[in-house]
């Protein structure tokens, strides 16, 4: 017997990775497509939830607030990059800086309180939910799947088609000339610069694209959960890099279509195993401890594999060897 409902954790799954993904993504552009180890991206997460909040409060339109998140994203973004690529900070150490400083700012912004709370505010899933409600309405309905799960089906079909969307757009622009510039950056610097590059500048911009896509992430998630805390961006870059690393022990990387949308799947692999571990029981302060398993435990796999290959390889060779020389019938 189950101690948890499967369609719970599923949708809950679901919401989380879809959700996420846009963190993901934006961690995949830093860490694989730029080879940037940014840590910015715990500043820019919480900053993007704090300002969607604060204007949703304050009567903005939930598409404004989002927007105005995803700007704040780019300029933190491109502040890391500007330090890295004009004054020559290590790029940890860059993300450091600027991560530490945006927790201030999220402070600032959220005015200086630890918490808000957006209920009895429209999201950017209260319009799609409303008509649900209405045409739950209309046709009498008073139980069942679609009654008790509106809410939920709503913020689904919204936030499915915002990662649709911007993950589409990603994948048509890395086939463009900037888009191959950015991952020509990310190879090999030296070898882009000798093709007439700027690196510098493409540095900068792949660090805003990425922590805007972060920022929009902490706001879809703030208005999700209608609450936004400071300390929320705690832990992100281990849910980017736990999606990453999922994903493409999933689908590999063998070609660029394959492993963005491995990036989203690992994105709902890892908050299907979260999902899993908290109704079953865990506690709060367990769930990081579960989380860098996860991490380690699909790290390792693969290196079994190669492990693995290499021995049944050098098993052939010998067989072969033996029959050649007469030793064994083959």
């Amino acid at each position: 017997m189950l101690l948890f409902s499967v369609s719970d954790v599923l949708f809950g799954a679901i919401q989380q990775g879809l959700i996420y993904g846009l963190l993901a993504l934006g961690v995949f552009i830093s860490y694989r497509v730029l080879d940037f180890a940014d840590l910015t991206t715990e500043g820019t997460f919480p900053l993007g939830g704090a300002l969607a909040a604060v204007l949703v409060i304050n009567g903005f339109s939930p598409i404004i607030a989002i927007i105005c998140a995803f700007v704040c994203g780019l300029i933190s973004g491109a502040i890391t990059g500007i330090l890295h690529a004009k004054f020559r900070i290590p790029p940890i150490l860059a993300g450091i800086i600027v991560m530490t400083g945006l927790y201030s700012i999220v402070l600032r912004v959220m005015g200086g309180k630890a918490n808000l709370s957006l209920l009895g505010k429209s999201t950017i899933y209260t319009g799609l939910s409303d008509i649900g409600d209405n045409l739950i309405n209309r046709m009498n309905i008073t139980s069942g799947f679609f009654y008790q799960n509106i809410n939920v089906i709503a913020i689904i079909i919204v936030a499915l088609l915002i990662v649709g969307i911007i993950a589409t757009l990603l994948y048509f622009f890395c086939g463009t000339e900037l888009g191959m510039a950015l991952r020509s950056t990310g190879m090999n610097q030296y070898m882009s610069r000798a093709q007439g590059i700027n690196t510098k500048a493409m540095i900068i911009f792949g660090l805003a694209l990425a922590n805007g896509l972060i920022a929009l992430s902490g706001a879809l998630l703030v208005m999700k959960t209608r609450s936004a805390y400071v300390q929320m961006g705690q832990g992100t870059i281990v849910i980017g890099l736990a999606s990453i690393i999922i994903g493409e022990a999933i689908f590999g990387r063998k070609t660029f279509k394959r492993h963005l949308i491995g990036v989203l799947v690992g994105s709902f692999a890892y908050q299907l195993l979260y999902m899993i571990a908290i109704n079953i029981g865990f506690e709060a302060n367990d769930l990081k401890l579960i989380a860098s398993i996860i991490i380690v435990f699909v790290l390792i796999i693969p290196q079994f594999k190669k492990q693995s290959s290499k021995k049944l390889a050098l098993r052939e060779k010998e067989a072969k060897e033996l029959i050649e020389e007469g030793q064994v019938d083959a």
